[in-house]
């Protein structure tokens, strides 16, 4: 007896011993102590194939499957880029009446208003706002930032993205992005690549050459693995050189994952595969959607029709392709292996996001409303109309549909529903208060939103009712643009005029009043020629998001003081735009035929005037530049050998009675280049807060990479040695300081 328990004994210390070794060696991936890509390939060696190729498609229209034997999460995404809304189906669901799920979140200020800013540290605070609120309502995964470049006035999702320069939108994207992971958030940076144009997105074939891809149509991507070392890039719909992107190995393997050094995994955009071993092969990580949302979409006729299509990269297909030879189990590993890496890099392995936190907090309204103030942009100012004295100014008639109606974005999947929206209307009327008399008119109905007012006689009698009460007050406000529903994510602006009678709405109320204000409200350039000789004052607010009205009030009533700068050239008329004749396309191909030249390095370059210039914008006061000095320096950037670049500093005095902010911009010009080259390329900026007459020393540096252009014949980054010339200013076409810097090898 005495034997048998000493047995039991020394079975039970036996047993002490070594299940420690024994736990550790079952769960070195639940090891948050451990290093990531060792917890990762832990994961791989307990994974049946079965449960790997499971995670190559998603498992409802907003989630990742989730693998529970080993606890690996669903991944829980969210639409962005600009707030979280409901992931309970499409755009088109979730934007009806119908939706089956209400979610209300902040309306951040669209895209276009945020890069108006200039602001990176802003941009950051605002994504790390989305993401938490992303966290709060129990997602992972907010589908956002939207990088595209603008290549056309037209472009239904112009309104989504930074502007039509790779490096601020690159710069802007790497703040977004780590504002988002900060908060152990997943970002996606959008759409992977040269989604320019809606038209066709589905099936229309891009004609790009490859330097215009690494010049224009690639940086931002690149800085957003460089530099933010983004967790997910989203996959576009459209082909590229006769591939679509979700199935371009050069696209996904040989430039994102090899050149840029990308460590995270690839998403489709939504119902954008078309094949299981190409697209798998290629790149593709996680195909969306999955499950029975995707087999409900699938079904629909429209479908087929706009070109979509996917289930391809679910398991059995999958599987069938990797016993016929096809696809690699070491190809699979890779795909989920990236997968996991991010789980749990961002913490979802070990902490998983759970909903009940609080959504639209003062701290997020004050961030939305600090964007959409520092995003308006001061156009015209004759005669220092603005901003107006609340001392002398006794009336005031607002005017217009877009004045009534707050406007927070555009249309498609960025479209927030907000808990509340401050119209401009709403906004004037509160910083008025009852020492301005505030009257308003509808001025002319939105084209196509309300048949009432969309005929010539009610368009006549809001006309009339417009200029009389325009005729009465001291000061006009036209608010006009477009709203959700004629800009959008699915389609194309038709023109840059204006919506039906807005036009005739301005000149109207200017032959009544001279003291006429328009305010911008709309993601695009728009054509003014007819009337903005006599508009002595011009604001572009563009879609501000929920508190758009009083940051309107606040720049009106010099609460404020304008600093928003265009992050993209305005022409005269379409026809001026680089691409015109070089869109839409003809029979589902289009030729980038402008190359290199989208923007202002086309207008700047071939001496085109636009109606306003990229980078530019007024102020309340003036700023004076001065004492530019360069010189050539050594860089060594982390983990690199020492380079060539250059530092540059410069005086910026504040010459007025206000405190304001300048937005500084430095280009480089290369004249002795072999190869053609726009006269010159934004390569730095810093945006300056300055009390009256203060004086500031700004300083910039750069590395080698501020000079280089792809070189088509050696596929690689080049610069021709020589004198460089540093050009300073306050826009494109408004350079203020020149210096040269010698770069040599």
């Amino acid at each position: 007896m005495a034997f048998r328990g000493c047995r039991y004994c020394f079975v039970l210390l036996l047993f002490a011993f070594t299940f420690p070794a024994i736990q550790s060696q079952t769960a070195a991936y639940q090891n948050s102590a451990l290093p990531v890509d060792q917890r990762v390939a832990d994961l791989l060696n307990r994974m049946t194939l079965e449960e790997k190729v499971t995670m190559l498609a998603g498992a409802g229209w907003m989630e990742s499957p989730p693998i529970e034997r080993l606890g690996i999460p669903s991944i829980k995404m969210a639409d962005g880029p600009m707030g979280v809304r409901s992931w309970m189906g499409s755009s088109a669901l979730t934007s009806s009446l119908s939706n089956p799920v209400k979610v209300e979140s902040t309306a951040f200020p669209s895209g276009i208003a945020m890069a108006s800013t200039w602001d990176v540290d802003l941009v950051q605070r605002e994504g790390k706002a989305i993401a938490q609120e992303v966290k709060a309502l129990g997602r992972d995964m907010i589908l956002g930032p939207t990088v595209n470049i603008n290549r056309v006035p037209l472009w239904g999702r112009n309104f989504e993205g930074y502007g039509e320069d790779p490096y601020l939108s690159g710069q802007l994207a790497v703040a977004y992005i780590h504002g988002v992971q900060g908060e152990g958030v997943i970002p996606s940076a959008k759409h992977f690549d040269a989604n320019n144009q809606e038209f066709e997105r589905h099936r229309i074939d891009e004609k790009i050459d490859e330097r215009t891809l690494h010049e224009i149509y690639l940086p931002a991507f690149k800085a957003a693995v460089q530099q933010g070392g983004v967790w997910n890039v989203m996959s576009c719909y459209n082909l590229v050189n006769g591939k679509h992107c979700a199935e371009s190995d050069y696209l996904l393997a040989d430039v994102l994952k090899k050149e840029f050094g990308f460590k995270g995994f690839v998403v489709s955009d939504w119902a954008s595969t078309y094949s299981t071993a190409g697209t798998v092969n290629a790149g593709m990580d996680l195909e969306m959607p999955g499950g029975p949302p995707m087999q409900k979409m699938l079904a629909r006729p429209q479908t087929q029709e706009q070109g979509s299509s996917g289930g391809w990269l679910v398991a059995d297909k999958v599987l069938a392709e990797i016993k016929a030879g096809r696809i690699s189990e070491a190809t699979i590993n890779d795909n989920v292996g990236r997968i996991l890496r991010v789980i749990i890099l961002s913490g979802l392995m070990d902490h998983p996001h759970t909903a009940g936190g609080e959504v639209d907090t003062p701290e997020q309204q004050a961030i939305a409303r600090q964007g959409a103030t520092e995003g308006i942009v001061l156009l015209k100012n004759e005669g220092s109309l603005l901003p107006l004295d609340s001392a002398k100014i006794h009336s005031i008639a607002v005017i217009g549909s877009n004045a009534v109606f707050a406007r927070t974005g555009g249309g498609g999947s960025s479209r927030v529903q907000p808990k509340y929206a401050v119209s401009p209307l709403e906004g004037i009327q509160k910083r008025a208060a009852s020492t301005v008399q505030v009257t308003s008119a509808l001025g002319v109905g939105m084209e196509g939103e309300d048949p009432a007012h969309d005929t010539a006689e009610a368009r006549a009698n809001d006309l009339k009712q417009a200029a009389e009460i325009a005729a009465k007050a001291d000061v006009a406000v036209v608010v006009v643009g477009r709203y959700w529903r004629n800009e959008s994510e699915g389609f194309d602006v038709r023109t840059m005029d204006l919506p039906a009678g807005q036009d005739e709405l301005i000149q109207a109320v200017e032959r009544a009043n001279p003291r006429t204000i328009v305010i911008l409200n709309t993601g695009d350039p728009v054509t003014m020629t007819k009337w903005l000789d006599n508009t002595p004052a011009l604001l572009d607010m563009w879609y501000g998001g929920q508190e758009a009205g009083n940051a309107l009030a606040a720049i009106l009533f010099g609460n404020a003081n304008p600093s928003g700068k265009l992050p993209v050239s305005f022409p005269k008329k379409l026809e001026d735009s680089p691409a015109y004749g070089h869109y839409p396309g003809e029979n589902l191909h289009v030729d980038y035929a402008e190359g290199i030249y989208v923007g202002y390095r086309y207008y700047d370059t071939k001496n085109v005037e636009p109606q306003f210039p990229f980078g530019f914008g007024l102020s309340y006061t003036t700023f004076e530049y001065g004492n530019l000095k360069v010189y050539p320096s050594i860089i060594q950037q982390m983990g690199e050998k020492p380079g060539h670049g250059y530092l540059a500093t410069l005086t910026v005095t504040n010459k007025g009675q206000r405190a304001g902010a300048e937005v500084i911009q430095l280009y480089v010009h290369d004249g002795h280049s072999k190869i053609d080259r726009p006269v010159h390329e934004l390569k730095a900026f810093k945006r300056v807060e300055l009390k009256p007459g203060e004086s500031k020393i700004v300083h910039f540096s750069g590395d080698l990479s501020a000079f280089e252009y792809w070189s088509p014949q050696t596929k690689q980054w080049t610069h021709d040695p020589g004198t460089f010339e540093i050009q300073v200013g306050a826009s494109s076409r408004d350079i203020r300081l020149k210096a040269p810097v010698q770069i040599t090898r």
